[in-house]
């Protein structure tokens, strides 16, 4: 009888993980400016709600302007960049089950 409570608790945290897996998405991309990389420019994902924006993910760009934000929920999201403390990007991005990738080229 607890052998099979176990198995079942486990099934159940087993479908909850893979349904929480499939609504979720990657995001990422190259940062640049005039076609140079930037390294260490700040990433960040707020998710878009009826009532507020909500920070969801932030990350830095590695030596060669790369991001990636990983196991975003399914949504509509304000992505931003900074680069030394300063705003340089703005823009709306909808990400739905699956990897994405935005690249931004500032000028």
């Amino acid at each position: 009888m607890k052998n099979s409570k176990s198995l079942v608790f486990i099934s159940i945290c087993g479908m909850l993980i893979a349904a929480t897996l499939a609504v979720a998405a990657d995001l990422s991309g190259c940062v640049k400016v005039r076609g140079a990389p930037v390294a260490g420019a700040v990433v960040t994902a707020n998710l878009v709600s009826a009532r507020s924006a909500a920070s969801v993910a932030v990350t830095r760009t590695d030596p060669q302007g790369n991001y990636a934000l990983r196991g975003l929920p399914n949504g509509d999201y304000i992505l931003l960049v900074d680069i030394e403390g300063r705003r340089v990007y703005q823009g709306r991005i909808a990400v739905a089950n699956s990897r994405i990738t935005k690249n931004i080229d500032l000028q």
